[in-house]
């Protein structure tokens, strides 16, 4: 009686570790993705968190973003301009980025220069 409990509670054990390591990959580890803000750009209006409190003002960006294999992927988020959560300014049309992104939300974002562009990514945004 006593392994079946001490085999139970390891399964449990196991269980919950992979279910913490399957969170963790999907929402906090992912890869880099390149787009190109296109016009029209987003107008500013106020950004809410998810529970639906204000966040303050900024911008909501939808993307089309690739790979460095060329593959699509459709990203979307937002930039808040003013109030206490504030991390940016808006993008110009032609700015370039590299967003770090999981399964689950975008992880970093970073202004680059067309040099840093995968030739693929290149030849996907239409960069020469």
């Amino acid at each position: 009686m006593k392994k079946i409990i001490g085999l139970i509670l390891i399964a449990i054990i196991a269980f919950a570790g992979w279910i913490g390591w399957d969170y963790y990959h999907s929402t906090y580890m992912g890869k880099d993705y390149y787009a190109v803000i296109h016009s029209p750009l987003p107008s500013e209006k106020d950004i809410k968190a998810d529970d639906g409190s204000p966040m303050g003002k900024g911008y909501k960006y939808v993307v089309d973003a690739y790979d460095k294999e060329g593959n699509k992927r459709k990203l979307d988020f937002s930039v808040i301009t003013s109030g206490d959560y504030k991390n940016g300014s808006a993008y110009k049309e032609g700015t370039i980025l590299r967003l770090h992104a999981s399964d689950k939300r975008i992880i970093e974002k970073e202004v680059i220069s067309s040099d840093k562009l995968p030739k693929t990514v290149k030849d996907k945004l239409g960069i020469v």
